[in-house]
């Protein structure tokens, strides 16, 4: 078993402790096998990267262990996306390099050191969806200005650490489910808006939902005179900010309880309170 030292490694809802194998979602325990839960430690030893077959077989299989490691590791690897609700054809933690081996994918692994104290107020890692346009294809330009406007925002929010909106649009797939795109980003919450007009009006609904069950934490809308909305993007993601601000004062607390330490993590110049 590799040490990663003492703390928990968090990717979307799940944490595994390392040292022990132990692989927990939202605090249940998850059943491994034990070659699976060995897979997964070598995974996301640091650096991450490309596992070859060759480094999974000493791994898993060392010296003088006679299997059919083909089919083997096959049966390995599919139990191991069975147990994260994972896909080889869709892949949200585990990515098939053909011919060649595996790699742990997320952008963000959060590792929570126990006992650790950590300045400043907690922080929530976080990713603003793509603003969906529903019946009028020609809001797209506005959807996406309006997207980048909330990403914005959001970032300059003292204790909140937002995904660069070029990283999500690398993995977002269109329509897909936003609790299994935060997921696939390695978030505990993401921000989910569509746009829609009628009658030369502009409605903008916006949802912070929680990654862990789907459940919304915080519903917003804003409307605006079409002519108009054009030329305010800024202001409709202020608004939306605004009143999203209660829930996410409260993962901010949640977080500071856990004071998670996150590596990959980015500084940002630009910092706003919400209080």
């Amino acid at each position: 078993m590799v040490s990663f030292g003492p703390g928990l490694l968090r990717f979307g809802v799940f944490e595994l402790n390392p040292e022990s194998g132990e692989l927990r979602r939202g605090g249940l325990i998850v059943r491994l096998t034990p070659q699976a839960r060995t897979l997964l430690c070598l995974l996301v030893e640091p650096p991450i990267r490309m596992r070859t077959r060759g480094e999974i077989q000493q791994r898993l299989w060392p010296a003088h262990t006679f299997v059919d490691f083909e089919h083997s590791l096959n049966k390995v690897v599919h139990s191991l996306r069975d147990a994260l609700g994972d896909s080889a054809s869709n892949p949200r933690f585990i990515e098939t390099i053909a011919t060649q081996g595996y790699r742990f994918l997320p952008p963000f692994v959060e590792k929570c050191v126990a006992g650790r104290e950590r300045d400043g107020d907690g922080v929530i890692y976080l990713a603003v969806l793509p603003v969906a346009v529903v019946g009028a294809e020609h809001l797209g330009f506005l959807a996406s200005s309006v997207t980048s406007q909330l990403t914005d925002e959001i970032s300059a929010i003292d204790g909140v650490r937002v995904i660069a909106e070029s990283t999500v649009k690398k993995h977002w797939v269109e329509g897909e489910d936003p609790q299994r795109a935060g997921e696939r980003l390695g978030v505990r919450s993401v921000v989910a808006g569509e746009l829609t007009q009628h009658e030369g009006v502009l409605y903008l609904r916006v949802e912070l939902i929680d990654v862990a069950d789907g459940r919304q934490l915080q519903g917003a809308r804003e409307e605006r005179d079409l002519q108009t909305a054009t030329q305010c993007e800024r202001e409709l993601a202020q608004e939306i900010v605004r009143q999203m601000s209660p829930s996410l004062l409260q993962l901010m607390a949640k977080a500071k309880a856990r004071e998670p330490l996150v590596m990959n993590r980015r500084a940002s110049d630009r910092r706003v309170n919400i209080a």
